[in-house]
């Protein structure tokens, strides 16, 4: 309930407005379909009680109940019309919001999060489960009021026309609705695996895409492609059983919707002898059951739109809270003094979530303004680690790193960053050109970006590049040389 309260306070309260015209529309659609079986009982009724010849007067009666009943027709086209337009349109702007919220958040998320969910799995909850949670708002908000009015409705409709009767012809409706909700129990114990298994696949395929060359050269495409496999008959195998819990309670409904018929028909003859009842309230009854099954089915896809939906929110919302151990603060490291800056590490020892032991141990180093320094050890004695220690992507204990004599906690990641850069082996280039890379969503200050580029040592290279700053690069730069995406 916290999970909902909190999606309708930060993404739905804004528009209900939308909601509240949209229940309005629902009302009147609900009224004008209850109110048409209504009329078939009085057009019957009136053609029962001509017995032998129809006069002018009752032809003229029916023949103004079917211009009525057509009118309704027509009303309830434009209203239900209205009514999906008013539900549907927060759920796409709902969408829209959680996928922005989502995009920013990740970005501003510490590497810690991001080792412990892939980012298949990221992808997945950005896309299939904000789908789910768009047809939450949209969809499943309006078959919740659709429903609820449309049973409601008939029920009492149904019940002012004969109260034992409607006792009877609904008792089979109730136990359908009690299997229901164990079919329904079982398909949300596979909606769950499914978006789960879901995610499992977007890794996997985001892995091939990305080692695609690599697997072509090691002969490595068949394994892939096995793995691959394996994972969508996972997902296959799921969706079965869901289509199979499915195909036999659509059918369930419509048994029981023929079971009413038989008990209306059974039990109706009876009221109908006593006089309780008339033939067109028979056949309006009829009707009615209909009204109620063609309920019974949509509660079957409210269920399961409420049910994805729930298990989406409950994913995003993982991303979406995810804890930040980074300190609050919005003090800011002054930027560099005249003669440089200097850095201190103070007895550091740092160990990552996942391992057995620290990759750094009370270490501690000096560097003056103007020094430089060079660090080299074996393979995992903790290089890396010490530079992302030092530059925050993981955050060091407090009291280890400083920077011109003060601890980098206390300070924004951001006012640190600005004040170092930190080229790894393994850079991260876009898929645009050398001066957007180069930039990297800053000022394009022309002086500024020929000051960036002789200090990489990338002149000579543009010189050889067609388009000199404005060359493509491809795929993570797929173009340029190890070097050259380094510089």
């Amino acid at each position: 309930m916290e999970t909902l309260l909190t999606f309708w306070n930060r993404y739905v309260r804004r528009h209900r407005g939308w909601y509240v015209l949209g229940v309005l529309c629902l009302l009147a659609t609900n009224a004008l379909t209850v109110k048409i079986p209504e009329m078939v009982g009085f057009a019957v009724d009136e053609l029962a009680a001509s017995e032998g010849a129809i006069t002018s007067a009752q032809t003229q009666t029916v023949r103004d109940l079917a211009i009525a009943i057509a009118l309704c027709g027509l009303a309830i086209v434009v209203v239900r019309t209205l009514s999906r337009t008013l539900f549907f349109n927060p759920g796409r702007t709902v969408e829209y919001d959680l996928k922005n919220d989502l995009f920013t958040r990740l970005l501003g998320l510490p590497q810690s999060f991001f080792d412990t969910m892939q980012p298949g799995e990221i992808l997945s909850r950005g896309t299939n489960d904000a789908n789910s949670v768009r047809a939450l708002a949209g969809f499943g908000t309006l078959q919740l009021f659709n429903v609820t009015l449309l049973l409601a409705f008939t029920l009492i409709q149904m019940v002012l026309i004969d109260p034992m009767l409607t006792l009877v012809c609904s008792l089979p409706l109730v136990v359908a609705a009690l299997i229901l909700r164990v079919g329904i129990r079982a398909m949300f114990f596979y909606v769950v695996k499914i978006q789960a298994q879901a995610a499992t696949l977007s890794e996997r395929i985001l892995e091939s895409y990305n080692s695609a060359a690599m697997l072509q050269a090691h002969g490595a495409v068949p394994g892939a492609t096995q793995l691959f496999e394996k994972d969508s008959e996972s997902i296959y195998d799921l969706a079965l059983s869901v289509e199979r819990i499915r195909a036999w309670l659509l059918p369930l409904v419509q048994v029981v919707g023929s079971l009413c018929i038989v008990l209306l028909l059974t039990y109706g003859a009876k009221r109908l002898e006593a006089e309780a009842v008339t033939i067109g309230q028979i056949a309006a009854f009829a009707v009615y059951i209909g009204i109620l099954g063609t309920g019974l089915t949509s509660l079957g896809w409210l269920v399961n739109s409420v049910q994805r939906g729930w298990v989406a929110l409950t994913r995003v919302n993982e991303i979406l809270d995810a804890n930040d151990p980074r300190p609050k603060t919005s003090v800011e490291l002054p930027p560099a003094g005249h003669e440089g800056t200097s850095l201190e590490v103070r007895g550091l020892t740092f160990q990552h979530a996942a391992a057995e032991r620290p990759a750094l141990e009370g270490l501690s180093l000096r560097v003056e303004p103007g020094e430089t320094v060079g660090i080299f050890g074996l393979t995992g004695s903790g290089k890396t680690t010490l530079l992302n220690a030092i530059s925050r992507i993981y955050e060091p204990p407090p009291g280890t790193v400083f920077v011109d004599g003060r601890d980098i906690l206390e300070a924004t990641p951001e006012s640190l960053w600005r004040r170092m850069a930190y080229v790894t082996q393994r850079p991260y280039l876009f898929s645009e050109s050398i001066r957007a890379n180069v930039v990297l969503g800053g000022a394009d200050d022309e002086e500024e970006l020929a000051r960036a580029v002789e200090d990489a040592a990338l002149t000579t290279d543009l010189a050889a590049f067609p388009s000199g700053l404005d060359t493509m690069i491809g795929e993570r730069g797929i173009t340029l040389s190890g070097g050259q995406r380094q510089r």
